[in-house]
């Protein structure tokens, strides 16, 4: 028994010698694969690199082995953004998501090994193109050095036909290809780039050089270029407008730049239904007609008000109905004959934005104000607005003596005269205005107001007479 012991054992053991000298060769020539693939000096644990120049914070920190730049400095900045929101309890406005939120140049970026070679980074293009060469391993002891960025000098702008137009950071040798890149390349919703123009001003200004190229050439820009990519204007957009109400079809109507009329806009709808009011469908079109940051209601205010000549009790009900207008503007349409071929208003250009409503049919009048029993009533053809007041109830006790018709579609107000009293519609309302009640305490005080200037009157004649003997 214990001779069989010690043959096992014996066994085990030299198992676990040939293990080894299995193994070994191989975890060597592993680590050596493993060498060639992290950068110089690096190892697979932390290692010191100090940051110089324009950065959030200066100083050695800590690096991770087989960390690139990105990741490193991403994570400084969380770290940083961190500290920040620890040390005020949250209470900032200090909201960045992202490093290329902060001021800090994301180019020309200075990265010198401590063997005493340099390589400049450039953050911007490799976050664009993700190629590596741009974020490359960091090594013991790197000095990473942030310059200064000054867009206002040190900057060339690209706007037109790229996905990205913008100002960007100028680092000595860019060229034209350069910029087409950081701004994400050519909009492909342009069928063709006509060229590209820049513009070149002299150091002090006065002088502006213009340099035309087509899309292929790459000559190197200098601080300051202006970049225009020119390309004709493509119209393929989303041109629509909305219908809603009595069509077999509501909702987005699709249409051309300026030339779909509104006869085709309700043939597109499949048409009216058995139910339209066609006499209160309306077209609306908001007073923004030119769809820009610059025109706005209360640009438009000034615009109106600058040379106008009118009192101050006009005043406030022209801006009531300016309002009105740039919030509601309408169409003035007969939706009736819209299919009518004499008719203009079938041939109304509709524009992108567009809003047309075509209400249901209501054949019900309602009356309010100072009756006995206010509320809806079934529209009568040829009936009087007296009809209805008497289906209400009548009239109540203190009326103020005029009636008012209120027309459904264009809420206009419009004076009931007994002699010539006015058609009642479908949709309209009318209206009982009452009597204010005036209590002792108003008379006292309209015959005290009419006192005191019968008084200032008299004393003002007084003194005219006595100067005048």
């Amino acid at each position: 028994m214990f001779v069989q012991l010690i043959m096992t054992s014996m066994k085990r053991f030299a198992f676990i010698l040939l293990f080894w000298a299995i193994a070994m060769p191989l975890y060597s020539q592993s680590a050596q694969s493993l060498s060639k693939l992290l950068p110089e000096s690096s190892n697979l644990g932390s290692i010191n690199v100090t940051i110089g120049g324009n950065f959030v914070m200066n100083g050695s920190f800590s690096v991770f082995g087989a960390e690139r730049f990105d990741q490193f400095i991403t994570r400084l900045y969380e770290n940083y953004k961190a500290e920040r929101l620890k040390a005020t309890n949250g209470k900032t406005t200090f909201i960045e998501n992202n490093i290329t939120d902060l001021d800090i140049a994301l180019r020309d970026i200075t990265l010198k090994h401590s063997n005493g070679s340099v390589e400049k980074i450039d953050l911007a293009k490799f976050r664009i193109t993700g190629d590596m060469k741009y974020n490359p391993y960091l090594r013991l002891d790197d000095f990473i050095y942030f310059p200064k960025l000054e867009l206002n000098r040190n900057f060339f702008a690209i706007d037109g036909a790229v996905y990205a137009p913008g100002k960007f950071q100028f680092v000595d040798g860019d060229k034209l290809q350069d910029a087409i890149l950081l701004a994400q390349g050519f909009d492909k919703s342009f069928d063709k780039i006509d060229n590209i123009v820049i513009s070149r001003l002299s150091a002090d200004g006065d002088t502006e050089t213009l340099i035309k190229c087509s899309p292929d050439d790459n000559p190197e820009l200098k601080r300051g270029d202006r970049i225009e990519v020119v390309a004709s204007e493509v119209y393929r957009k989303d041109f629509k407008v909305t219908i809603n109400g009595e069509v077999n079809n509501p909702g987005r109507i699709y249409i051309t730049k300026g030339k779909t009329t509104l006869r085709e806009v309700i043939q597109k709808a499949g048409g009216f239904t058995s139910k339209a009011d066609l006499s209160k469908a309306e077209l609306l079109r908001g007073g923004n007609v030119f769809k820009s940051n610059f025109f706005s209601e209360e640009f438009e205010k000034l615009m109106m008000s600058r040379m106008a000549e009118i009192a101050p009790d006009d005043s406030i009900t022209f801006f009531v109905d300016n309002r009105l207008r740039f919030a509601r503007a309408n169409g003035v349409i007969d939706f009736s004959r819209i299919n009518s071929d004499t008719a203009s208003s079938g041939g109304f250009l509709v524009q992108d934005g567009d809003y047309i409503s075509v209400p249901e049919k209501i054949d019900l009048v309602y009356v309010f104000g100072h009756v006995y029993n206010p509320g809806y009533l079934k529209f009568e053809q040829g009936k009087s607005y007296t009809y209805y007041i008497e289906k209400v109830g009548g009239i109540g006790q203190n009326p103020k003596g005029e009636i008012y018709l209120i027309k459904g579609k264009t809420r206009s107000w419009i004076k009931i005269d007994e002699k010539n009293p006015p058609v009642i519609e479908a949709g309209d309302y009318i209206w009982v205005p009452k009597q204010p009640t005036r209590t002792f305490d108003y008379y006292l005080t309209r015959v005290t107001a009419v006192a005191g200037v019968v008084a200032a009157v008299a004393t003002t004649i007084l003194l005219i007479v006595q100067l005048n003997k």
